[in-house]
């Protein structure tokens, strides 16, 4: 089979809104997420992105270099969307409870952390330590918001990045439901408040 000289070299970037990279990387998100590592092939990549398939080796050279990148990009997200939301000019708390509502509504139907163990044995080392640098970023950022409010005396004097993934964890409990679909409380809404009321308390709490 032939291939045809359009094809190869640097892609035309055409009359596309956004990058042809930044098209990829947010297309290879979506469908890591939705049928996992293994089940999605650089094929479909590039049929969903309506490019060749070329294109999507032109900027990434194999599926494990798309699969971290991708999840560079996604934590890059959450880190900006979460520290969009905690420097707003309202009550710490408040902030908090929003953050609770949107992490929630955007991955519902994510394990982020599973999505990327399933992947890990055909991830290099290398690939691995930028995942966790993302991932490790993404805390850091969250951390400093944190700091800022022990600063102004907003949070206890105690350890910034206890509280941060302190607040993290409880934050997962918000996507809880049993075996009939039911969560802790009757709406996201009580549930973000009733998460944020009990860190809260807990971190203003006398030794």
């Amino acid at each position: 089979m032939s291939v045809s000289p359009k094809n190869l070299g640097r892609p035309k970037q055409e009359d596309r809104v956004i990058p042809t990279k930044t098209h990829i990387l947010n297309t290879a998100i979506q469908l890591f997420l939705q049928y996992s590592y293994k089940n999605t092939s650089m094929d479909e990549v590039a049929l969903k992105c309506n490019v060749t398939k070329a294109t999507v080796y032109y900027y990434f050279k194999t599926k494990a270099e798309l699969f971290t990148a991708a999840v560079e990009s996604l934590m890059t997200t959450v880190r900006q969307s979460s520290v969009k939301i905690l420097s707003q000019h309202i009550p710490f708390q408040e902030r908090l409870e929003q953050l609770i509502i949107v992490f929630t509504r955007a991955t519902v139907d994510i394990d982020i952390h599973t999505f990327i163990r399933e992947a890990s044995s055909s991830l290099s080392e290398d690939q691995l330590k930028r995942i966790q640098a993302s991932e490790d970023a993404m805390h850091d950022a969250i951390e400093a918001c944190f700091a800022k409010e022990v600063e102004n005396g907003v949070l206890p004097n105690k350890s910034t990045k206890f509280m941060a993934h302190l607040f993290l964890s409880l934050l997962n409990l918000s996507k809880f439901t049993d075996s009939n679909g039911q969560g802790f409380f009757n709406s996201l809404e009580e549930t973000a408040h009733e998460i944020t009321t009990f860190f809260w308390n807990g971190v203003h709490s006398s030794k």
